[in-house]
Formats: C-alpha cells, structure tokens, sequence
C-alpha cells in the first residue's frame, strides 16, 4: 500500500506544533518523552495522561483516513454498508446492524472497519510510547532521507473543548458508547462550532487494541475534515518527535531487542512466521 495514501502526505507546512527534537536511539526518545510531559501536563501532577502516535513521514499530517482526498466523511455510511455485507460470512458475534436507535453498534461496527483498515473517522493513538516508536519506523525507510516521526497529545487537555456532562471536570474521555459522543459526532450529528475531533475509549474487541493499548480519536461527520495538528491552539495539548532517518534500521534493533515486535503488537496467525524466524535466529539455529 502507498504509505501517502494510508497517512495523508500534507499538503502544507505543519502549524506551529512544536518539534521537541530529533532522536536517534530509544533512549533519546524516551528522554524526548519526559520533556513533552514536562511541558504539557500542568506542575507536580503525576497523574497526567499522554498518547502517542506513530507515523512513518514526519510531514504527515493528523487527519483520518476517510478525512483525506479523494475521500470525505459523507462516504462513511457506503463503506459501512459494504463492509457489513462481506464481512458478516467471516465474524462470530458481531454487534446487530446499526439503526437510528442503536447507536452502540453502529460504533462497534466503527472500530472493526478501523481495525481492518477500511477509511473512517477514526485515527489510532496508543497509551505506550513504544509502540508509537515501532509504528512510527515499522514503515519507513531509512533510504528516503525522511524522517518518521511520534506525536504526543493530551487527551485531556483536547476534550477541554467538549462539554459531555455537567457533572464531570473538564478534560472528561468518554467511552465511544455514551450518547454524547453519539450526538456530537454520530452520522446524524449535531454540527459543531468546535471542528476538533475528540479523544475516546473505544471497544476493546480484539486482541490488538488490547497488545498496543489501543485509543482514539473520533473526528466530526463534516465534509472538510481539519487536521488536528493545524488548529490554531494545537500547540497547547500536541507535541512532535522526529525520528532521525539515518538512525531507523539502528532503533528497530533497539527495539527487538527490548522485546517490541510485530508478533507482541499482531497478536495473530498473520504474524507468528515472523517472529519463528526471530526466534530461530537469535536462538543460534541457522547455519
């Protein structure tokens, strides 16, 4: 697959999102990492989230898959129809098919189209800084010159645009389940002065959402969809490390070795040749 097609190359500079460095080694980046909590969570608060994203182009911008050209969102319910009828064969106990007064499964039906890679108004974070660095390398190539890179938001301080309930503090992340996620941004939505997506808990309904500690963010059902990176306060809950290009086949080493392989992320019979073959070779076997 074309990796501009899959991330969106962007077709502007980036805005004014801050780019915390350049790392070169896991430990670099780790250390990137503690700074980008230094800077976006508030002072002496240890109980401050982040999550990371990993992209192979650091000139990528954070829009969804369905969000970019030629596609939009208004195309959602067409994939969502075709998807359900050639996926139904091969699934054991899928939610029933989404209907006015049904909004869970029309989300759970969300989430498995992202998980299979068709176009939604979804775009995946993590909760482990790894795994956005395996994400950010397992694609790019060293040879192009350009660098990767991991994007590290706030959630928190992201849903300080939303207001879900009145009960809850600001900074609420709600379960992609709760009707105000669903009357903010289902397909019958209301529209939103706020054009900024959402960060959300979705469905942990297979067994990759659960190795990458999988999250999201949930974008509006608008025709022009804004990258999240490109409004004008990005720089208050986002933050951006470039992965260093000459250094990506040296980090997947690091990597490995620690332990982060496709196999521990793609729990799953598509996976297991790949890490028998690491094993075997680290084990000494070959000859």
């Amino acid at each position: 697959m074309n990796i501009d097609a899959e991330y969106g190359k962007a077709d502007t500079e980036s805005s004014a999102v801050r780019t915390i460095g350049r790392a070169d080694s896991v430990q670099q980046y780790l250390k990137m990492i503690d700074t980008a909590f230094r800077d976006i969570c508030p002072p002496n608060n240890k109980k401050c989230e982040l999550w990371y994203r990993g992209q192979p182009d650091a000139k990528f911008d954070l829009i969804p898959k369905i969000g970019r050209k030629p596609l939009n969102p208004g195309l959602e319910i067409v994939y969502l129809s075709k998807f359900k009828s050639l996926a139904i064969p091969d699934v054991q106990c899928m939610p029933s098919f989404p209907i006015p007064d049904d909004s869970a499964a029309y989300w759970h039906w969300l989430f498995l189209m992202q998980h299979y890679g068709v176009p939604t108004r979804l775009m995946d974070w993590s909760r482990d800084a790894f795994v956005a660095l395996f994400f950010s390398i397992d694609r790019a190539l060293a040879n192009t010159g350009d660098d990767a890179a991991v994007w590290v938001l706030s959630p928190t301080k992201l849903n300080e645009a939303f207001s879900f309930y009145s009960f809850v503090k600001p900074g609420y992340i709600p379960n992609i389940d709760e009707k105000p996620i669903n009357t903010l941004f289902g397909p019958n939505g209301n529209a939103l002065e706020i054009k900024k997506p959402a960060a959300v808990v979705g469905p942990i309904n297979n067994p990759r959402i659960l190795a990458q500690r999988g999250v999201f963010t949930v974008f509006p059902h608008i025709k022009d969809i804004v990258p999240l990176n490109m409004f004008d306060d990005a720089s208050d809950y986002l933050f951006k490390i470039s992965i260093a290009a000459e250094s990506i086949s040296f980090i997947k080493e690091q990597l490995t070795r620690y332990g982060i392989t496709r196999f521990s992320l793609f729990p799953d019979l598509c996976n297991i040749t790949e890490e028998v073959n690491l094993q075997i070779k680290r084990e000494g076997q070959l000859p």
